[in-house]
Order: structure tokens, then sequence, then C-alpha cells
């Protein structure tokens, strides 16, 4: 019995570091096909840190400097320090602030894919987000 317990720990730990190290990295994606997502993640333990910024995808944006900020969606959305992030077996959970408010993320890994859930003005949103290459 003792063998079978630490066998199970031992597999329960490598499938989360496993994770971690799937989740470290640069990412790139959508939220519902509006706005371009980036996400820069680190994983140590259960804690996640990192950034997530929203990027405005609308051509008539006023002056968007190189990396596609717009000076309206930036200061609005923009670049985002990740807060209370969370690693827990595949749940991943995290926060961002916007107008002095938190925005709270929750989403898991599908297949190749790092998939959010938030809910803006009441609404739920949808982000997918790829492996940046």
């Amino acid at each position: 019995m003792k063998k079978l317990i630490a066998t199970s720990g031992t597999l329960f730990l490598i499938i989360a570091l496993f994770v971690a190290a799937t989740v470290d990295g640069s990412w790139k994606g959508y939220v519902e096909g509006q706005y371009n997502t980036t996400a820069d993640l680190k994983v140590v333990g259960t804690d996640l840190t990192g950034t997530f910024s929203i990027i405005d995808n609308n051509p008539k944006s006023e002056n968007p400097d190189d990396s596609g900020y717009s000076p309206f969606v930036a200061a609005q959305i923009g670049k985002n320090v990740i807060l209370n992030g969370k690693l827990e077996g595949e749940a991943i959970s995290f926060s961002t602030m916007f107008n002095g408010k938190p925005v709270n993320y929750k989403g898991s890994m599908v297949g190749e894919k790092l998939v959010l859930t938030t809910t803006f003005n009441a609404q739920p949103v949808k982000i997918t987000l790829s492996r940046a290459k």
C-alpha cells in the first residue's frame, strides 16, 4: 500500500511538472476574433506569473506603435501583469486589472492550445492561445 501511494504521488508530481513546463513560455492568440492576445508565462511550483496583453486589431486605430498597440486600447486594455496566478493540475487561473477592477481568467490546456475564459460586461469571453513560434 505504501508503495502504491508513493508511486501515485510520484506520478502526480511528474504530471504537474509536465503541465507547468507546457504552460511556461510565450503564447499568441485571439479574443473571439476581436483582439490579438499575447501571454508570457512562468510557472514556479503552483504559482503562475508573467504578462497578459490584448492588442487592438482595428486598422483604423490611431497611431499604433510597432508592436500593434494603439494608444486608446493600450490605455484601456494593454499589457497587464498577471496577479494571483495559479496552476493546479491542468487548471490555470489568474487575474489582471482593468479600469481599477480585477478581471479573472480561468482555463486549461486543450491539446496544444491554452484556452481561457473570462467575463466582460456580464458576457462570457473565450480566449484561445497557441505557443508563439
